[in-house]
């Protein structure tokens, strides 16, 4: 059981570590020419930055989804909502940040893409809860 537990905390690594890369690549500076090329090119009629946005996001359908399958415990009680909360407050608060980080920029329609991220993940994760 002990070890059981171990594996647990390893696993749980998947959501946190996730969000701390999050963090990470929304507070560094990217450069001229990574920020040029994201925004410049296009998958079918939307800005690549705006599909980075939101399938960062949508990271976290597929580590809740994992979790489970390993039968991973995300938070005692309130599980989908603590997990889905987080989730959805980084939607919003990684992209406020860029307001007080003088290289960034912040950019309302990059939030619109992480909470579109968010909430498809959400979705995803209500929806595997309730087949489970």
């Amino acid at each position: 059981m002990i070890e059981e537990k171990g594996i647990m905390k390893r696993e749980k690594w998947l959501f946190w570590g996730w969000l701390i890369i999050v963090v990470v690549f929304n507070v560094i500076p990217l450069g001229k020419e990574t920020n040029r090329s994201l925004s410049g090119n296009k998958i079918y009629q939307f800005r690549l930055d705006y599909v980075v946005h939101s399938l960062t996001f949508l990271v976290f359908a597929w580590i809740w989804v994992l979790g489970k399958i390993m039968n991973v415990c995300w938070f005692e009680g309130n599980e989908v909502l603590k997990f889905g909360g987080i989730v959805f407050i980084s939607a919003l608060g990684f992209e406020l940040l860029k307001i007080f980080i003088p290289y960034r920029t912040f950019n309302p329609l990059d939030m619109i893409a992480n909470l579109f991220g968010a909430i498809l993940s959400m979705l995803f994760i209500l929806i595997s809860h309730r087949e489970h």
